[in-house]
């Protein structure tokens, strides 16, 4: 049976939660338990919101945005991560998805949407799916959120294919194609070929992240 504003975090749990807005316009989510219990519970709380009554005091407390986490996960990405770059680069997209969206309204049904909308492969999946947990992780960790949504999305099989390695003749031959075409991309075919850097990688180093040391 499906009504809006109740729903399962974990489906087929047979765990129902609520969701609606209080007297305050924030988005609220309660665990109510059987699905009965969950119809009685929202149908209490949209009333009560109709009437302007304020909420327990237990269920009270600052709304905090997916953008004020975000924030400071790319915060910390920047002194922890090689790859904060990438981290920036795939948050804009998380941004425009979720947010001024509250954190506790965010469910993993709405993440695997989004993501199943998007994403065809899964190596990008599943990066999506790493730095929303990560945020979430850190948010948990600053008592900014209860529950991570991105824990109950599916991470996704990686077939990565054997790597091949171009024959003399093979590098010749590309090699002269490029020279012929597009001169001007020799210099990124040859840092390929001799660091086995992807195309992002070459577009997204920075000096800092060279050691000269192993020249």
């Amino acid at each position: 049976m499906q009504t809006e504003g109740i729903f399962e975090k974990a489906s087929g749990s047979g765990i129902w939660w609520v969701r609606y807005v209080d007297a305050n316009g924030r988005y609220q989510r309660e665990k109510a338990g059987t699905w009965s219990n969950a119809d009685k519970l929202l149908t209490r709380r949209k009333h009560e919101a109709l009437q302007g009554k304020k909420l327990p005091e237990t269920l009270r407390r600052a709304t905090i945005t997916f953008s004020e986490i975000a924030t400071e996960a790319l915060a910390w990405s920047d002194g922890h991560k090689r790859s904060n770059r990438m981290d920036h680069s795939r948050m804009k997209k998380l941004l425009g998805w979720f947010g001024s969206t509250p954190l506790d309204s965010i469910t993993p049904q709405q993440v695997e949407r989004h993501f199943q909308g998007e994403f065809r492969t899964a190596a990008t999946w599943n990066r999506y799916r790493a730095l929303l947990s990560l945020t979430y992780r850190l948010a948990i960790r600053n008592g900014q959120a209860k529950e991570n949504p991105a824990r109950l999305v599916p991470h996704k099989v990686e077939h990565n294919e054997r790597t091949r390695i171009l024959a003399v003749e093979e590098e010749k031959k590309l090699r002269a194609v490029i020279i012929e075409k597009f001169p001007e991309r020799l210099p990124e075919f040859e840092l390929a070929l001799h660091t086995g850097m992807r195309h992002c990688e070459q577009y997204t180093a920075r000096w800092h992240d060279v050691d000269s040391s192993i020249a």
